[in-house]
């Protein structure tokens, strides 16, 4: 199981980043992606959640919203950390729901 007290720095802020991202929705109660995130049991749905998640706030965004998008290398992490222990996910998803204020 993934700890955030174990990660680097650079990971850490990588998995902050998507959870400040992904916090758009909780903020809007459209939990659907945060929930799907959290439950996914292979990192091809993982893949999939984060594509549809990252389309949408990009549509957000060009359409002059407010929205903060994560860095490629920010995903990139979360992707990798992902293919070692599926527990990262949950670790966002909580983080997006604790940040959505």
């Amino acid at each position: 199981m993934v700890k955030l007290s174990e990660l680097g720095e650079s990971e850490k802020q990588a998995l902050e980043n998507l959870a400040r991202a992904l916090s758009h929705f909780a903020r809007g109660r459209a939990y659907g992606y945060i929930d799907r995130l959290a439950n996914a049991f292979s990192v091809t749905t993982a893949r999939q959640v984060l594509t549809e998640a990252l389309r949408d706030l990009r549509s957000e965004h060009d359409r002059g919203e407010s929205v903060f998008l994560p860095r490629p290398q920010d995903v990139e992490v979360l992707l990798r950390l992902s293919e070692e222990d599926l527990s990262v996910l949950k670790i966002v998803a909580a983080l997006a729901l604790s940040y959505a204020r």
